[in-house]
């Protein structure tokens, strides 16, 4: 795998890239204020970013929201040698949500959507146990997630530009879970190929009016069934210890920890799990000295806790159903490797 460090983007670059990771939608004109340029600024440096491969905004539906399955964490531990390997066979699966390599107790963590019992049993006992080089499995399922956002770069911003954002972005309300109807669904799947598609070219596709693909479009943001991730390498900027935690805690003080965790800017998930751990964390750090920060002033004063145990994010393979091809082609480097066929734009 090649260890060269990829290109690092400017200040006004991370401001834009704040920007639309509060609000993946915002116009050019809603970009420019909050970072003070130009739209014409704005425009290209976006354009120019996705053009690169160095960003990616997705669109996707939360599956508890929408009602299509819920999320189960599995942390792999693989034979000697295979994990990447088998990191890359389970990000290409459409089940997976998120797979990342890790350092610590386990090779790979993936995220599964799943229906029900019987198909997580299938897919754990007939699916994951029989690929090549799967050593064992340890598998959480979520029970709350308090915070699902590639937000992390906030601190770039005034905080007063990010309020903004935030106003005008949209407030997600908590609504009762419900399928989406067929023509929800074609919009969502338009967005899915274009997260940031115009009212005018989805309402031309879809063959109704501009009000209406406003109106749902709102509905469903507001509702936190359809959410926009903009997902960019962290080490663009520099912060190269992004961290994954496993945390047992006292379940009494688990509502009160995972408070404090959601407010924290570097952390960008948090999740009740029940299984390996009580509450399960990933975070964006610096450096080591950084992560130290972080384990001795945040996870140190947290109530409740007993045990937390780390796994430094080696490679991140997928993350909100996008395929992070530049990863995927540094682990495809090396002697007798065949590359994976590129499906959709670089993450």
């Amino acid at each position: 795998m090649s260890t060269i460090s990829p290109p690092r983007l400017d200040e006004l670059d991370r401001c834009i890239l704040a920007a639309l990771q509060i609000h993946a939608r915002a116009n050019w004109q809603q970009i420019a204020r909050a970072v003070g340029t130009s739209d014409s600024t704005a425009s290209r440096r976006v354009n120019q970013m996705l053009d690169d491969g160095l960003m990616q905004i997705a669109a996707s539906t939360d599956p508890l929201r929408c009602a299509e399955g819920y999320p189960v964490l599995v942390q792999i531990t693989g034979k000697a040698g295979s994990a990447a390997d088998v990191a890359k066979e389970l990000a290409l699966r459409q089940d997976v949500r998120f797979a990342a390599l890790v350092t610590g107790s386990f090779d790979v963590v993936i995220e599964l959507i799943i229906r029900s019992q019987t198909e997580l049993g299938h897919v754990l006992f007939n699916e994951i146990d029989k690929i090549p080089g799967v050593w064992s499995t340890a598998t959480e399922s979520v029970v709350c997630h308090y915070k699902l956002a590639n937000v992390w770069l906030r601190g770039a911003l005034d905080p007063a530009a990010s309020a903004r954002l935030e106003s005008e972005r949209g407030i997600v309300q908590p609504v009762t879970p419900k399928a989406l109807d067929d023509r929800d669904r074609a919009l969502v799947d338009l967005l899915s190929e274009d997260a940031r598609a115009s009212f005018a070219v989805m309402a031309q596709q879809l063959a109704t009016s501009e009000s209406w693909v406003r109106r749902r479009l709102d509905v469903l943001v507001r509702e936190g069934r359809l959410r926009f991730s903009t997902i960019v390498d962290p080490e663009l900027f520099g912060y190269t210890a992004p961290t994954l935690y496993w945390l047992q805690m006292d379940l009494k003080h688990v509502e009160e920890a995972a408070s404090i965790l959601m407010n924290q800017p570097d952390v960008r998930y948090v999740a009740a799990t029940a299984g390996y751990s009580d509450i399960t964390v990933e975070v964006v750090l610096r450096d080591q000295q950084d992560l130290h920060r972080f384990n001795t002033q945040v996870l140190g004063g947290l109530p409740g806790l007993h045990r937390a145990e780390a796994g430094l994010e080696l490679a991140t393979l997928k993350r909100a159903f996008i395929l992070n091809h530049r990863t995927l082609d540094l682990l495809d480097q090396g002697p007798g490797r065949n590359a994976i066929p590129r499906e959709g734009a670089s993450a």
